[in-house]
């Protein structure tokens, strides 16, 4: 029988467990209580494609929700009724706030609160086509978000992400971003359109020492065209001294991020011919870029010049070479960039920890890249692995200076065209025999490569766990950083400009060859 003071404990805990119970019990009945918002975003695009937003939150009772609002345009609050607050904090999307939004009822316990802002370039246009964006539209907890989007001048819709629920009586389309409902682009609705009338084209040049560089842009996007300019023009005295080679003509394209061509996340292109034919071009770069972070605009033009310098100099497009270029085209766009005083310095960071954790998730074996790989899955890794090996290789024979011995040594040999050419000229370039390095990379059929008998062999070969540290960055985030997926920087809505999209030719070429470089 259990004592008295046993029992008074035991009467004592039943107590409190029912006190507790009650509490939480009641904050449970509380939280269900608090209503959530009902939240509707009208977006108006104008003839240019640039947009207002409006965007209302309607509730009965107190509430706060969470919501992305637009960090870099100024915003105001275009209706309202009883007292809302918002309180603005970083977020891991780069050009959003994570904004707590409190509604407080007014005396018939509503409340109501609609915030209004400018969206440039909501739709981007060329030729005969236009590509729509939303703002991001994410709230927590998350509810249905109602999107009413209004575009002039479409003809034809041949893609929206979401699906429309119709057209209401004033013209917009109805889309739910539902919360668990899979779209092309999270928090985003997408719309992919012929329009009735075409956008026209201008050149925008300029000249550096006896080359022409060109952009073709619709006039209205001419900043962005200027932009283009600005660094390719910069990157190119650079890059004319690293490769000892230069180009007659450096000609720009943008094109429309639609999903048949790679979406928001294949940022440029140069198609294999081209490279084959003396890097002749043109160069494609993705309109989408400027819903990017700073630094990336930047890093592809200079990147996707790397592979017009190296088709010049003479190394082939093929599934053999395609890690080279790619590796190649990866560092020497950091370092350029870099030394143009473009701040890439997370760019760079995100890469090297992320090719080492791919390294060590692969033991050393990095095999998948010596046939470029067809299963999409593994692209992201062969980005991964082709700057791995190239920056290992130049951090371990000093840096540009490499890079110039190697372009001197592609010139001096010739055709760049299979595995065991790039093991040579990367050999020649570090004044050593690298072939059994590459054999531990898990290549197969690698011939050793003879210095001439008058060279001596004075470094050392670099070890396999030469300069890794113990990075923990998961495979996932490491394919994604690779292929410019990074995270939720991808939203920005400023001053662009565009250029002539030359879509029917592309996807014609694009059924028929690859689409060789990002």
């Amino acid at each position: 029988m259990p004592s008295r003071h046993e029992i008074k404990e035991t009467s004592t805990g039943i107590i409190l467990l029912i006190i507790l119970s009650f509490l939480i019990l009641n904050n449970i009945q509380a939280l269900k209580a608090e209503p959530l918002p009902t939240i509707k975003a009208v977006i108006n695009v104008d003839d240019t494609g640039n947009a207002t937003v409006k965007i209302t939150f309607k509730t009965l009772g107190k509430t706060k929700i969470l919501f992305t609002l637009p960090r870099f345009e100024n915003y105001t609050i275009c209706e309202s009724y009883g007292t809302p607050q918002i309180v603005n904090a970083p977020s891991s999307a780069y050009f959003y706030y994570n904004s707590t939004i409190n509604l407080n009822p007014g005396e018939n316990g509503t409340a109501i609160l609609s915030i209004c802002y400018k969206f440039p370039y909501a739709s981007l246009l060329a030729d005969n086509q236009g590509w729509f964006m939303s703002p991001m539209l994410v709230s927590t907890p998350p509810v249905n978000i109602e999107v009413y989007v209004k575009i002039p001048n479409v003809g034809k819709i041949t893609l929206e992400s979401p699906i429309s629920t119709g057209i209401n009586v004033n013209g917009y389309r109805r889309y739910v971003l539902a919360p668990g409902t899979p779209t092309v682009i999270s928090g985003r609705v997408v719309i992919e359109y012929l329009t009735l009338s075409n956008v026209t084209t201008v050149d925008f040049n300029t000249s550096v020492r006896d080359t022409t560089i060109r952009v073709q842009s619709p006039p209205f996007y001419k900043s962005l065209a200027q932009r283009v300019l600005t660094v390719a023009s910069k990157a190119y005295a650079n890059l004319t001294s690293m490769t000892g080679v230069s180009l007659q003509e450096l000609v720009f394209r943008f094109y429309l991020p639609k999903q048949s061509l790679g979406g928001i996340t294949t940022l440029g292109f140069v198609m294999g011919e081209d490279i084959n034919a003396g890097g002749r071009g043109p160069i494609m770069l993705n309109l989408g870029l400027i819903r990017y972070a700073p630094g990336y605009l930047e890093t592809t033009i200079i990147h996707e010049m790397v592979h017009a310098f190296l088709g010049k100099a003479g190394v082939e497009a093929n599934d053999e070479t395609r890690w080279f270029h790619e590796g190649l085209a990866q560092y020497i766009s950091i370092s350029v960039a870099e030394s143009l005083g473009y701040n890439v310095a997370e760019l760079r960071n995100d890469m090297i920890n992320a090719s080492r954790t791919l390294y060590k998730y692969y033991e050393g074996n990095l095999s998948l890249i010596q046939h470029w790989p067809t299963v999409p899955e593994l692209v992201g890794d062969a980005y991964l692995a082709s700057f791995y090996i190239i920056e290992n290789l130049s951090a371990t024979y000093n840096g540009e200076a490499f890079i110039k011995s190697l372009f001197q040594a592609i010139r001096d040999y010739g055709k760049v065209k299979t595995t065991n050419d790039i093991v040579a000229v990367l050999s020649i370039a570090a004044g050593k025999n690298l072939a059994p390095l590459f054999r531990s990379w898990g290549f197969k059929d690698i011939k050793d490569w003879n210095p001439p008998a008058t060279s001596k062999d004075t470094t050392s070969a670099p070890s396999s766990s030469t300069t890794f540290e113990t990075v923990v960055l998961g495979i996932g985030i490491a394919i994604g950083v690779i292929t410019y997926f990074l995270n939720e920087k991808v939203q920005k809505e400023i001053d662009i400009a565009r250029s002539k999209s030359v879509f029917e030719k592309i996807e014609k070429n694009a059924e028929n060859h690859s689409i060789f470089w990002t």
